[in-house]
């Protein structure tokens, strides 16, 4: 229909570009205003006239096919009235490939997410990452994109020279056994405690000079080195870590076709800068450090003992991976406190003549928020995202007992806590807690699984039914809301894709239950002389709902 609406707009003399006109159509807030809606705004300069009456005057020109019932003017807006019978039509035909799209054929999307540190345990700020990612990777694959999702663990740095010194000073032999990830935060903890008393405030942590930030500098350089000993330990931190890590993506169903750490692009990052030297783009320090200028400041890529930076591996990745895939673009999701570093990083590949440089996106996300708890793992002050997961689970087994309902805990559990990320555009805050994750009631994961088990529950009821005796005149409001709702789907997985939001599913799910909520309290299903067509638009809610929650990564029940 969307197709169609765009078609008529071009006929009707309107010059602007196929993409240009797509992003102007919209859907209005009610259904008073039609289907769809087109803003004449921007028309108004080049035909220099008011934008009411472009809109006047286009209604006069558009020739109605069957598949639109009418077309207004309401001040600036051409509004869009879709005949209904035949948008039935098509909503009862759909099937679980609905919003499917081939937009992305051929076209090759590397998600760099995720991306914990070894060493340190997931905490709760590492699950944005993750579930957008998924996510994200989830509606491109949709889109018809070849996805690929890249977990860059952060496997080198000051945080694994530091772990290192700790490793070898406190090590309690026994707890490393028993719950690794308790024992290297408690020697992370311990060294930031012992080093803290030495910072100088206002400098740059690869810059500090002190005996405690030196020895992690120095286990840094022997690693790159190659030194036996600190390998060893290096790769014990990282089985372990490895070990939590994936017990996490496993409780949130999150799979990657790459999981690859830093330290593999640090030669890597190394000859590039080399380069860059030869050519006099990079210049050194009297100390030997490594920098280029960006917006007439220096920005350090290589240290001076020569060992690299986070910088520095990130530029070996991304000229790596572009080699390895040759994406068409790349995104990074991460914390909004990295964009500074990501603006960098993509100005010196620039800089270094990578034309692919304009292929990369970051996306920079907001905090969550968990009551007045704080984030800071120096401190130790962490809320660990196992812990938060697990104790979302118990809350709705004990939630799912108090209201005798059915429903698999960790299915509603893991659901809350994706929906209550997912549903903010990515740059917002988002404010957690278990009150709002886990009600039944409101704008929650657990009330649209629900809604999905409701609609199920008719259909299991029925049984077999008569498909071929469908009545489609005179349909009620419920029934047309809900019809018009559902066929919107794949406009909203496109939109989703193109401003890197799932928030807009998220989203399209809370409203399309919403929808089917009110048509179930409204219209009787089974023993309705309309039997059979309300059977069918549950089962096209049921498919499109389905679809619609595994983009967001969120499992569906048959019963609840």
């Amino acid at each position: 229909m969307k197709k169609i609406i765009l078609q008529l707009l071009k006929k009707s003399g309107i010059t602007l570009k196929d993409d240009e006109l797509e992003k102007l159509l919209e859907i209005p807030p009610s259904s008073d205003f039609g289907d769809y809606s087109f803003p004449c705004f921007v028309l108004s300069k080049k035909e220099k006239k008011s934008p009411d009456k472009i809109a006047e005057h286009l209604v006069q020109k558009i020739k109605l096919p069957k598949e639109i019932e009418k077309v207004e003017n309401k001040g600036p807006y051409l509004n869009f009235f879709i005949n209904k019978k035949m948008l039935a039509e098509n909503v009862l035909k759909i099937n679980a490939n609905f919003g499917k799209s081939p937009v992305g054929k051929n076209k090759k999307i590397v998600i760099d997410f995720s991306a914990p540190n070894i060493g340190k345990p997931m905490h709760i700020g590492h699950i944005r990452s993750t579930i957008l990612g998924d996510s994200l990777m989830r509606i491109y694959n949709f889109l018809g994109y070849n996805v690929t999702g890249v977990n860059y663990l952060g496997d080198i740095g000051l945080h694994i020279g530091k772990l290192i010194v700790a490793y070898e000073l406190w090590l309690d032999k026994d707890a490393i056994k028993k719950n690794p990830v308790q024992e290297l935060l408690r020697l992370y903890v311990l060294f930031c405690a012992k080093e803290k008393s030495k910072i100088t405030e206002g400098v740059e942590e690869e810059f500090q000079d002190n005996d405690w930030t030196n020895r992690a500098k120095e286990k840094l350089k022997l690693l790159e080195l190659g030194d036996k000993k600190t390998e060893k330990i290096w790769h014990d931190i990282r089985k372990s870590s490895e070990k939590g890590f994936n017990k996490v993506y496993e409780m949130l169903n999150v799979d990657f076709h790459e999981t690859v750490g830093q330290s593999e692009f640090s030669e890597h990052g190394k000859k590039i800068i080399t380069q860059a030297l030869l050519k006099n783009i990079a210049k050194k320090e009297k100390d030997d450090a490594v920098y280029v200028e960006i917006d007439g400041q220096k920005k350090f890529i290589l240290r001076s003992n020569q060992t690299a930076s986070y910088i520095t591996y990130d530029i070996g990745a991304a000229v790596e991976r572009h080699k390895k895939y040759n994406f068409d673009k790349m995104i990074y999701v991460t914390d909004f406190r990295q964009k500074d570093h990501f603006d960098k990083l993509f100005k010196i590949l620039n800089l270094f003549g990578y034309d692919f440089s304009d292929k990369l996106v970051h996306l920079p996300f907001g905090t969550i928020k968990f009551g007045n708890e704080i984030i800071a793992t120096r401190k130790g002050d962490i809320i660990l995202l196992e812990d938060v997961l697990n104790r979302t689970i118990e809350k709705a087994e004990k939630e799912i007992k108090k209201r005798k309902t059915k429903g698999d805990a960790e299915k509603v559990g893991v659901g809350a806590i994706k929906y209550i990320v997912l549903k903010s555009s990515p740059s917002a805050d988002v404010q957690f807690s278990w009150e709002h994750a886990l009600n039944f009631e409101g704008d929650s994961g657990p009330y649209i699984q629900y809604s999905y088990a409701r609609a199920s529950s008719i259909i299991k009821k029925a049984g077999k039914f008569n498909k071929s005796k469908i009545n489609l005149d005179n349909l009620n409001s419920y029934e047309s809301n809900l019809i018009t709702k559902i066929s919107v789907f794949p406009d909203a997985v496109q939109k989703a894709g193109l401003s890197l939001n799932p928030g807009l599913i998220a989203n399209y799910s809370f409203e399309l239950a919403q929808l089917f909520n009110e048509f179930y309290h409204a219209c009787p299903v089974i023993g309705d002389k309309s039997e059979s067509f309300r059977l069918m638009l549950v089962d096209a809610f049921r498919a499109t709902l389905k679809n619609s929650l595994y983009l967001l990564g969120i499992e569906v029940m048959e019963e609840m």
